[in-house]
């Protein structure tokens, strides 16, 4: 019996090891890129469901060492049969190709180049920052010099207007100047002021009948000096002056050329201090001494006077 089971055993153990030199040569001439598969990536070959006694095959007691060796030796050839099975069935097996020196350099050169262009983007994007800040603050500052301008501006224009004020004052505070030097008659200094009238110095032809009607009191020219006055001071808009001295010219209403108009005159500026009856009382005058000898001017001035003011007819 023992004789039987040797050569079985010797005849089981020549057909395992041949299929373990088959199956050997099997994964190293279909798979030989399994080897070279990444650790994490690698199928798992020997895993703990291989390790498991095989129920019925107990070896006898004479020939335990044998026997395990054998029950080893066929686990391994079934691990290395599913191994090839798993690994012709996947799509894509995992291949690994080690990395080029220059490839990795350069990716390390792509790397340093794109973590400096990321600092540059930050930089660029803090300038951009601080320029849109800076240009608010110059069109604030802008805003400020345009407000400034406005208000130096009105200043100046206050400033013109008070010294113009200022110059107005000083001219009516300041004594007039002198009148024209008389010419030693009374005669002369008339003739003197009647022509800067009539040639357009009306300041000065008022200084000069002023300072006729003080320097030459008794002459005959008088009146008509005053009466000169009132019409200057008419054209200076100056009513109430122009009043006193055409009233002045007046008294005892001359019989001279110049006195209708200088009685119509006198209702005028009487008229232009709102003074209706006076102005009326006048008129009358006029009609009664002066109204025949008066130009037909006076005569027409004297009618429209009379009718603005309402005068009762004579």
């Amino acid at each position: 019996m023992n004789h039987s089971f040797k050569l079985r055993f010797n005849a089981r153990g020549k057909a395992a090891a041949g299929l373990s030199i088959l199956a050997l040569s099997l994964p190293l001439s279909i798979v030989p890129l399994t080897a070279m598969a990444p650790t994490g990536a690698h199928a798992q070959i020997f895993d703990d469901e291989d390790d498991k006694e095989i129920p019925g095959q107990q070896p006898t007691d004479t020939t335990v060492w044998d026997a395990k060796k054998l029950q080893r030796l066929d686990r391994n050839v079934r691990k290395l049969e599913r191994s090839v099975s798993r690994v012709q069935n996947q799509k894509s097996p995992p291949i690994l190709i080690e990395p080029d020196p220059e490839v990795v350099a350069l990716q390390a050169t792509v790397d340093t180049l794109s973590r400096k262009q990321d600092d540059q983007a930050a930089a660029i994007t803090t300038l951009t920052g601080q320029i849109e800040d800076l240009q608010h603050q110059n069109q604030q500052l802008l805003q400020q010099i345009t407000n400034q301008n406005a208000r130096l501006d009105t200043l100046v224009k206050r400033a013109d207007l008070a010294e113009a004020h200022l110059k107005d004052i000083d001219a009516q505070l300041a004594p007039p100047p002198p009148p024209p030097a008389s010419l030693g008659n009374a005669e002369s200094d008339f003739e003197q002021a009647f022509n800067l009238m009539t040639s357009g110095k009306v300041d000065d032809a008022d200084r000069a009948f002023e300072a006729f009607t003080t320097t030459w009191p008794q002459a005959s020219q008088l009146p008509e000096a005053w009466f000169r006055l009132g019409q200057i001071r008419a054209m200076k808009s100056n009513a109430s002056g122009a009043v006193a001295a055409y009233a002045t010219s007046l008294k005892g209403w001359p019989k001279t050329s110049w006195a209708p108009e200088a009685t119509v005159k006198l209702a005028q500026a009487l008229s232009d201090t709102n003074r209706p009856t006076d102005v009326c009382a006048t008129l009358g005058q006029f009609e009664k001494n002066y109204a025949k000898a008066a130009t037909t001017d006076t005569r027409a001035l004297a009618k429209t006077l009379k009718d603005k003011n309402r005068c009762a007819a004579a």
